[in-house]
């Protein structure tokens, strides 16, 4: 198996499509070597098979540029030769005027009477939003695993599993003294 990584450009849209029990995100990334009257461009047939690929098909449009790594492969049709990617990671890249990232996620630069990017405010609340979740995830996975610590060590120390009803009456210990 070979990996590669290529930093380029989309060619075209995603196309996101059903293979049997799978969806895969088709796409085409144009990478360039070289400077000047030696530069050459590469292009890369990818496919981002699962999950993964259905959800990052909406924001890959036309130009965006990406990084991208995975299983390389070449194959031959009509005399040409074809060069294959089976994606592992992609990573949306930006370019100096993009978004910067901050730790309240993408924020717009201001710059005059520039118009805010809708694409750069949809990825960003995208972004907040899966971020929100994963903490939410990991805070009631944390409070689970508390409770389930607290449970055990009351089992060990011999009390009954389970919520402890304080309204059943206990007789105290009397030893004839008062």
């Amino acid at each position: 198996m070979i990996t590669v990584s290529i930093a380029g450009r989309l060619t075209k849209d995603a196309e996101l499509r059903q293979a049997g029990n799978s969806q895969v995100c088709g796409f085409s990334v144009a990478a360039d070597t070289g400077f000047g009257d030696k530069k050459q461009a590469y292009f890369f047939s990818c496919s981002l098979w699962g999950n993964q690929g259905a959800a990052i098909a909406q924001y890959l449009r036309k130009g965006t540029p990406v990084t991208i790594s995975g299983e390389y492969s070449e194959r031959e049709y009509d005399g040409k030769q074809y060069k294959e990617l089976r994606v592992n990671q992609i990573e949306l890249q930006g370019s100096k005027g993009d978004n910067q990232n901050n730790q309240q996620g993408y924020q717009q630069p201001s710059q005059g009477n520039q118009a805010p990017n809708p694409y750069a405010q949809q990825v960003a609340q995208n972004a907040q939003g899966m971020q929100g979740q994963v903490n939410q995830q990991l805070a009631n996975a944390n409070q689970n695993t508390q409770l389930k610590q607290n449970q055990q060590a009351n089992v060990n120390a011999g009390f009954p599993p389970g919520p402890v009803d304080d309204d059943i009456p206990f007789n105290r210990h009397y030893d004839g003294e008062m």
